[in-house]
């Protein structure tokens, strides 16, 4: 009788480990998880002998393949975790004190080359005013520009050329209406890119960070397009008042300040390459964009040498 029960649990046995096979396809909720209590009874302990044991625990044993994938799963997202650290250490490889230290310096450098020009322009022109004597290896080359228009000026009122005082002026508006145009589209390309970045980031400091270099190309641009706008209208103007004011000089006055805007919308237009050096590479690309611009003002401010600006002033 003992061995004919035996026989009859290694049966019942097999037929739930098929039909746990069956099972593992159908939905949980559809299985109730509570014996009935003729299962209860015959899967009591007292009544399961060891062989019954052995051969349910080798039924429903782990697949060697799902074995070996929860082994080989950790080992793979293990080796990936330093690459990222690896690249987190490349990129912050400087300290937040050594930006600042970059960043002011840049600005410094900029700032401290054109209050220098600034006042070497202005004793040069209080010395004029005065009537003392300035060599011309002291002049500017914004302020052979200036001096030239007005000379410009001047000429046209007494030879009375008024169709090529406008043909000149036209060329001159044109020009600054496109870097004015240029400078604008550049502004609103580099806006819409760095918006959707600040919009996508989710830390504060990078935020923060990104709305101030955008804050600085912004208003070195708008300065820019501003200084470009307000030479137009003074050339326009000025084209009004040639035929009208034949023996003032105020007109001469204007176009000395049309070579001072112009000036001033290239100068801020080429600073705006350092925010934008700042914003793409970081405060080193900041730090070397302000030395390359340094050495590219000293040469272009420089007085000229061998154009004959003095011949010509003399000869008008």
């Amino acid at each position: 009788m003992l061995s004919c029960f035996q026989a009859f649990q290694l049966s019942l046995l097999t037929q739930m480990n098929s039909i746990s096979h069956v099972f593992a396809f159908v939905p949980t909720s559809h299985i109730s998880t509570k014996p009935t209590p003729q299962v209860s009874q015959l899967l009591s302990p007292s009544k399961i002998s060891k062989s019954s044991i052995l051969i349910f625990t080798k039924a429903h044993a782990v697949p060697y393949y799902l074995n070996q994938r929860s082994q080989t799963n950790p080992t793979k997202l293990q080796a990936s975790t330093p690459d990222l650290t690896a690249i987190t250490t490349a990129t912050s490889t400087i300290s937040p004190q050594v930006q600042v230290a970059l960043i002011l310096s840049s600005i410094v450098i900029l700032a401290a080359y054109h209050v220098n020009l600034f006042r070497k322009e202005f004793r040069n022109e209080n010395g004029n005013e005065n009537g003392h004597s300035t060599e011309t290896t002291n002049k500017t080359w914004r302020q052979y520009q200036a001096d030239t228009r007005e000379d410009w000026s001047r000429h046209v009122r007494t030879t009375e050329g008024w169709l090529y005082a406008v043909q000149t002026m036209r060329n001159a508006i044109t020009s600054m209406q496109f870097l004015a145009t240029t400078v604008l589209s550049l502004l609103t390309l580099i806006t819409g890119k760095m918006w959707d970045i600040v919009r996508s980031t989710s830390n504060k400091f990078d935020q923060r960070l990104l709305t101030i270099q955008l804050a600085s190309i912004a208003l070195t641009m708008l300065f820019s397009a501003y200084q470009f706008i307000q030479a137009v209208r003074l050339m326009t103007h000025a084209g009004f008042m040639f035929p009208v004011k034949k023996d003032g000089t105020k007109v001469d006055k204007i176009m000395r300040q049309t070579q001072n805007c112009q000036w001033m919308g290239l100068r801020w237009m080429y600073i705006s390459l350092a925010p934008v050096s700042w914003a793409v590479g970081g405060s080193r690309a900041l730090f070397a964009t302000s030395l390359g611009l340094l050495m590219f003002f000293r040469n272009i401010d420089r007085q000229p040498e061998s154009l004959g600006y003095d011949e010509q002033a003399s000869r008008i």
